[in-house]
């Protein structure tokens, strides 16, 4: 006769949670980790999804788009002002008229190289007119490199010009 052996309960939910982890190890799931950009010989300069950068507008002619509109899908070329000095999560463009639009990576899933600063960038995503309170424009000061000075005169929320890129081509 065959007997039925039940598995003191402690160790039943220690053998499920290690099977289950070893599901996700062997998987190499890269949920909840920061990825940098995935670049090749053949896709120097790429970062992100893969886009074709084909039909790309000026910062001014976005800027004519969200005059009556809340948020825009578009592709744009521009002039890398600044970028993200600690991890290059974020890159400043030149929209026209001394204005800038922050562009940050979708889910910050991936980076951009530190020494971006004056190359240009073609970005694909959202363009949106946002509210940047006190503390998120002086995290960016500070990720910037300014200097303390210029951090501290910073005293009041601006709206500004955001755009989340699902991708970006960067040409030296």
């Amino acid at each position: 006769m065959h007997r039925l052996v039940l598995l003191n309960p402690v160790f039943s939910v220690t053998l499920i949670i290690l099977l289950i982890s070893g599901l996700l190890i062997s998987c190499n799931s890269p949920v909840g980790q920061k990825q940098k950009a995935k670049t090749s010989a053949e896709e120097p300069g790429r970062f992100g999804e893969k886009i074709a950068g084909e039909n790309a507008i000026s910062g001014e002619q976005l800027m004519e788009m969200l005059k009556d509109k809340d948020s825009v899908w578009v592709t744009m070329t521009s002039k890398i002002i600044s970028n993200c000095q600690k991890s290059g999560c974020w890159m400043d463009l030149d929209i026209g008229n001394g204005q800038v639009i922050k562009v940050t990576f979708k889910d910050y899933a991936f980076f951009i190289p530190l020494d971006s600063k004056g190359k240009t960038a073609t970005v694909e995503g959202f363009a949106r007119k946002e509210y940047v309170s006190v503390e998120l424009r002086k995290h960016y000061a500070e990720d910037a490199g300014k200097s303390q000075e210029e951090i501290d005169a910073i005293t009041e929320p601006e709206t500004t010009f955001m755009f989340d890129a699902a991708g970006v081509i960067i040409k030296d």
